[in-house]
């Protein structure tokens, strides 16, 4: 009989203990061989710490040069407004002085014109006609001519005229002469009276196919003295 001493004992192992061992030998050997991967870089020049640094350093490049292109844009924009605002001051000026030159013309030709009447350039006195204007109207073919018409101030007396006009040019090929009596909105001579200087206004229409090309004024007094007569060239004014 085998004696108390001499029994073996067979005991059984848990199987979580064998797992838990199963476990912690997977886990050491992944760490060993992170271990050998990070040596394994370490050796081939590259350091997880080094590129963190770097990664940073990138980072924080980035966001400087971000600050500067913003500073950059804003300073753009700022000399954008500026040169506009300038460009605007500078056609604001230029407006101006456009504005004064054209103010500065008219006042010269109407002192031109009121010059004519206190002191003709010739010396006579007497009836003239200072100035023929065509203008367009309101239709095709349609025009509205105006007359001024001026005497030196040295004649005191009240002139009773009449004003008529034709126009010369071509139609067909053939040259025509066309008065006021067939082109105009009334049949008549224009009939005025005045003391220093008189504006006369008329509508003509011409045939679609005249060619117009000389506008001839002629004023008659009623008494006194002869007609005055003169030819200007067609030319249509837009002011």
């Amino acid at each position: 009989m085998p004696t108390e001493a001499q029994r073996l004992v067979v005991r059984r192992h848990s199987r979580w203990g064998g797992a838990l061992l199963w476990g912690t030998l997977s886990i050491v050997g992944l760490l060993l061989l992170v271990i050998a991967f990070e040596a394994g870089r370490a050796r081939a020049g590259y350091s997880v710490i080094a590129a963190a640094l770097d990664n940073h350093e990138k980072s924080t490049r980035i966001d400087q040069l971000t600050r500067e292109l913003r500073e950059a844009q804003s300073k753009l924009a700022a000399a954008e407004m500026a040169r506009r605002v300038d460009r605007e001051s500078y056609a604001q000026v230029e407006k101006s002085l456009a504005d004064l030159e054209g103010r500065l013309g008219e006042q010269s030709q109407e002192l031109t014109f009121y010059r004519g009447i206190v002191n003709p350039a010739d010396n006579i006195a007497g009836l003239r006609i200072q100035q023929v204007k065509v203008m367009p109207g309101i239709q095709p073919h349609q025009f509205r001519v105006r007359i001024v018409l001026i005497q030196a101030s040295r004649q005191e007396t009240v002139t009773a005229a009449t004003a008529d006009l034709s126009i010369d040019g071509l139609q067909g090929g053939r040259a025509v002469n066309l008065p006021l009596s067939e082109i105009g909105t009334s049949s008549r001579a224009l009939s005025f009276s005045f003391r220093y200087f008189q504006e006369l206004d008329t509508e003509i229409e011409l045939p679609a196919d005249v060619l117009p090309q000389r506008v001839q004024v002629e004023v008659r007094p009623a008494k006194g003295t002869a007609a005055v007569r003169q030819t200007y060239p067609w030319k249509v004014e837009t002011t």
